[in-house]
């Protein structure tokens, strides 16, 4: 009799053993588990951040690339852009993104890819952006355009026709170095004044164009745009042609929105 309850103390001694152990086999198996999925939690979350940060940080326009203010009777200026009565092709200084270019002996009508400046001969061209110049190709009009890529941004920032080109590949640029000047490509056709294209290449062969000041840094988005409508408003009154320039359009700076090819 004492020998059949010793021998069931013996088996109920195993079996909370069994319990005991499985019990801590569970729970290590739960701890592990939960340290692994607060592990995937944490490295999503931190990819996550990473991700935002990055789309923050991307490169954003920090400088014109030209000299603009707001129109100076006394000086006829508006920062370096000079008002004259003389003829100019499309009796414009500024031409926007996806302004409509008429077909001409050279081609089809196309939308202008680049929005288009004129100025003096000897103006300043200055760097959109910070970063480091991808490239410096010689054009077509024997003239340059100087590609600096953005910190953070696989865009590309280009001021297309220029020359005496200060920069060379891979130089690191920030935004309001100069860089170059005016081309005085064309210039027949602008009364003897320069021009310079500022623009963004997205991808692909070719590269698709976007309107650039969607790219506007906040620190001068406003008043670079109240800037662009001043210019065009005073240009108007100026010649006493309230049409050249129509204001229902995407932004200033850009007639509209989409994304442009070539």
């Amino acid at each position: 009799m004492n020998i059949h309850k010793t021998t069931r103390g013996f088996a109920f001694i195993e079996i909370l053993l069994v319990i005991v152990v499985i019990s801590a086999v569970v729970g290590v198996g739960l701890f592990v588990v939960n340290k692994k999925d607060s592990a995937d939690t944490k490295s999503n979350n931190s990819k996550a951040v990473t991700s935002k940060e990055s789309e923050s940080a991307e490169a954003r326009i920090k400088h014109l690339g030209v000299n603009l203010d707001y129109y100076d009777e006394e000086t006829n200026k508006a920062g370096d852009f000079e008002f004259t009565k003389q003829k100019i092709e499309f009796s414009r200084l500024f031409f926007e993104y996806g302004f409509t270019v008429p077909a001409n002996s050279v081609g089809p009508e196309k939308k202008n890819p680049q929005p288009t400046f004129i100025l003096p001969l000897g103006s300043k061209v200055y760097s959109l952006v910070d970063g480091e110049v991808f490239d410096v190709p010689k054009l077509y009009s024997n003239d340059y355009s100087v590609q600096v890529q953005g910190e953070n941004s696989d865009l590309i920032f280009e001021t297309e026709h220029v020359i005496n080109v200060l920069v060379k590949k891979g130089d690191k640029v920030k935004a309001g170095d100069v860089i170059a000047e005016v081309s005085d490509y064309d210039a027949k056709n602008y009364a003897g004044l320069g021009l310079v294209e500022i623009g963004i290449l997205k991808g692909g062969n070719p590269p698709s164009h976007v309107c650039p000041f969607d790219y506007l840094d906040a620190s001068i988005k406003d008043e670079t745009l109240k800037k662009i409508s001043a210019l065009q408003k005073s240009w108007e009154e100026y010649l006493g042609d309230d049409s050249i320039y129509n204001e229902d359009v995407y932004m200033p700076g850009c007639v509209i929105s989409d994304s442009i090819e070539g």
